[in-house]
């Protein structure tokens, strides 16, 4: 594992994200390790004042909120220039160790491209991204290319730079006397079919609104923060979509940032589900976390058909499905037939296997 080294993370988005690899990854990092968070879409200009952020304070981890040092950034070129003298300027006041630039989203190439040589840069590359231009500048700039799945490095295998098959993908691993435990109420219902995640245009809609029609005898819970996008929540239809769903009694939808209630909602999952819309290219590339929460609970999965679920190493532990008839074969015969001792005991060595420490040794052990 690293140690005694200065870990700079560019922030995109929100620290809480339910999505948080780069908050999970952060944590890890910061038990030997002093991480600054680059936070450079909350950026200010230096001269205003009451423009500072407020942020979440956890040990060996600071908060850096990018200052601007000149005004009229509407225009590019200015942008541009603020992007990189602030990137330079923070970089030259930190202590005087090893730095790491830890990049998980291409939008930061050009601080990949401007950091000085004795930064080791690296970009972690955990999801499908759209924007090409930016990604092979990243590429192009960093000194290791990591990438999560194999799914990512078939899809990178022709890249400049070869990318580097981590074969651990960052699960957090609960403290199971943590756990909250409670029995979640399903009535007079047959099983319960749950998701946990975002609450988002990823969802295949039409899919769920055709189970949760034909099926009242199951309840479905989802249970994860609703998260908004204009562009694509139009294209698909996201908010009509959920509150159709809503008005169905046998649904249940709810949320929490607490990891430890989240787990102990899985534990009352008969069966857990991840039913995206693989219209979004993003969705066909992505490794979902959420698989080895379910694993580690000794749950069995259904999923849509996402390229790196579809490997021969997950072909005991999921049911995947290409269409409603799919779908709806799969539940009912995983609910009538479950999976083994062995099965739900090798389901929860995987999710250990995928543990954040086991990721960020396996990177260690290339940039150390």
């Amino acid at each position: 594992m690293l140690k005694n080294k200065i870990i700079i993370l560019p922030l995109e988005g929100s620290w809480d994200h339910s999505a948080d690899f780069l908050r999970q990854t952060a944590f890890t990092l910061s038990k030997n390790n002093l991480v600054y968070i680059y936070d450079q879409n909350n950026h200010y200009f230096f001269l205003k004042k009451n423009k500072k952020k407020s942020y979440p304070h956890h040990q060996n981890i600071i908060f850096h909120q990018v200052k601007y040092y000149l005004p009229f950034e509407r225009f590019k070129l200015i942008d541009k220039i603020n992007r990189h003298l602030s990137f330079k300027i923070f970089t030259k006041t930190l202590p005087k160790k090893k730095k790491i630039l830890w990049i998980f989203y291409p939008y930061y190439y050009d601080l990949a491209k401007i950091a000085a040589k004795s930064i080791c840069k690296i970009y972690d590359c955990v999801d499908y991204n759209e924007n090409q231009k930016q990604e092979e500048a990243l590429i192009d700039n960093v000194d290791y290319f990591f990438v999560n799945s194999l799914a990512l490095k078939n899809l990178h295998k022709n890249k400049s730079k070869k990318p580097i098959y981590l074969n651990a993908q960052g699960f957090f691993q609960p403290e199971d006397k943590k756990i909250v435990k409670f029995t979640l109420n399903k009535g007079n219902k047959k099983a319960i079919i749950g998701y946990v995640g975002g609450i988002n245009y990823r969802l295949d809609y039409p899919l769920l609104y055709k189970l949760i029609v034909n099926h009242p005898e199951f309840l479905f819970v989802f249970y994860g923060p609703e998260q908004r996008n204009p562009r694509l929540d139009k294209i698909y239809q996201t908010q009509k979509w959920i509150k159709k769903i809503k008005q169905y009694e046998n649904t249940l939808f709810g949320q929490s940032s607490d990891h430890n209630f989240i787990y102990g909602l899985i534990k009352n999952f008969d069966l857990a589900i991840i039913p995206y819309n693989l219209k979004l290219r993003f969705n066909s590339y992505c490794y979902p976390m959420k698989l080895f929460e379910y694993f580690y609970f000794k749950k069995s999965v259904v999923s849509s058909a996402i390229l790196e679920l579809k490997s021969k190493k997950f072909n005991k532990y999921i049911r995947i499905a290409d269409n409603y008839k799919d779908w709806e074969n799969a539940i009912e015969e995983l609910l009538s037939n479950k999976n083994s001792k062995k099965i739900k005991n090798e389901e929860r060595k995987i999710a250990l296997q995928n543990s954040w420490p086991n990721k960020i040794n396996k990177i260690s052990k290339f940039i150390d």
